[in-house]
């Protein structure tokens, strides 16, 4: 991008496209900035496990293994649960997030994948942050009837972040990765 571009905010650029009413009225939401802070620390936190060699699952394809880093970090993760993580954990066991699925040619909702009492809490966590991930990134959650409960999209939001955040501690290198060319 050339120099002119780069100092041009948001609202300058995109006045350069055309962006239909619709999008820009999603786009211009009052959880946005949540969506994007969501985004932007799912992304890091994907690109970390995958400069880190233990977390990279297929280097040809350059996938990163969220369900090593998991296991390998929930014996740590709930002996060291803050009081926002442990609510977070208790908010995804309660509600924990539904995939979009088509049944009979229609658009629907899976059951929602509860935590088996033998399965690992970080593992199961970060599996359920990959469905809000994918739900919010691939357009589940602008369905083409209003949602029931639009605030659960924000506490799933606020909740996933939660969880990222305390899962960076646990790994320094992952950390590392994580911060590697970002100005503090």
């Amino acid at each position: 991008m050339d120099s002119s571009h780069s100092d041009r905010g948001a609202e300058s650029i995109t006045a350069d496209i055309s962006i239909p009413p619709a999008i820009q009225s999603i786009a211009k939401s009052d959880d946005r900035c949540l969506a994007w802070h969501f985004f932007v620390f799912f992304s890091r936190m994907e690109y970390a496990l995958k400069r880190t060699r233990r977390y990279l699952r297929n280097v040809h394809k350059a996938e990163p293994n969220w369900d090593r880093f998991g296991s390998d970090h929930d014996q740590h993760f709930r002996e060291s649960l803050s009081t926002r993580s442990a609510e977070a954990l208790r908010y995804f066991e309660a509600n924990p997030p539904r995939k979009q699925i088509q049944i009979e040619g229609t658009m629907g909702w899976s059951e929602p994948s509860v935590r088996t009492a033998t399965e690992k809490v970080l593992p199961w966590l970060l599996l359920a942050i990959r469905t809000v991930r994918n739900n919010l990134f691939h357009g589940g959650k602008f369905p083409l009837i209003p949602m029931q409960d639009p605030s659960r999209d924000r506490d799933l939001l606020v909740h996933s972040v939660t969880v990222l955040n305390s899962a960076l501690e646990l790994d320094a290198e992952v950390k590392s990765r994580f911060f590697e060319g970002l100005d503090d």
